[in-house]
């Protein structure tokens, strides 16, 4: 990504208009405008300002194969809160090539645990037959749900493995 589209981009995500960046930095709406279309360059004290606004690094701005700000060290004012909601909000970004590089063992994964759900049920059913049927039927439903439960599962399991292969 180019200076100019840098500029452009950060501006939008600081939420400041071309006049507003401009008065920050101390320079006119028109030479933001000319960095942001490539008309022209800042000067180098501007180039500090600019990665000072956006948080972000003078080589950050000048590397074009660069994209996206990732700094090279935590802020040491950063809290745990701070890193927990940092995790969570990259954690689909990590889940997602795992589950579709491992869609085989997350799939066995998800039918053992329905194997392990149906294996809950099914000795109560296999013994339902020893048990008076009116007696048994209000104690059968936990065992019935069970079983219903752990087949659904084993089914998503196999969807899971089909699904998250082809992709």
């Amino acid at each position: 990504m180019k200076l100019c589209e840098k500029i452009s981009l950060y501006r939008k995500k600081c939420g400041l208009s071309q006049e507003a960046l401009a008065e920050k930095i101390g320079v006119s709406r028109q030479a933001v405008s000319k960095w942001e279309t490539g008309d022209a360059l800042p000067e180098v004290t501007k180039l500090k300002a600019l990665a000072e606004c956006f948080g972000v690094t003078v080589d950050f701005l000048l590397d074009d194969e660069a994209d996206e700000y990732k700094p090279l060290y935590k802020n040491k004012e950063t809290t745990g809160v701070d890193r927990f909601v940092e995790w969570i909000d990259t954690l689909p970004d990590k889940l997602i090539p795992f589950f579709k590089k491992h869609s085989v063992l997350v799939g066995i994964a998800i039918i053992l645990f329905g194997i392990l759900t149906v294996s809950k049920g099914l000795p109560s059913l296999l013994m339902a037959g020893h048990i008076a049927t009116s007696i048994a039927f209000p104690f059968m439903l936990i065992p019935i749900i069970y079983v219903v439960v752990g087949v659904a599962i084993i089914i998503a399991g196999i969807i899971a493995i089909k699904k998250l292969k082809r992709k």
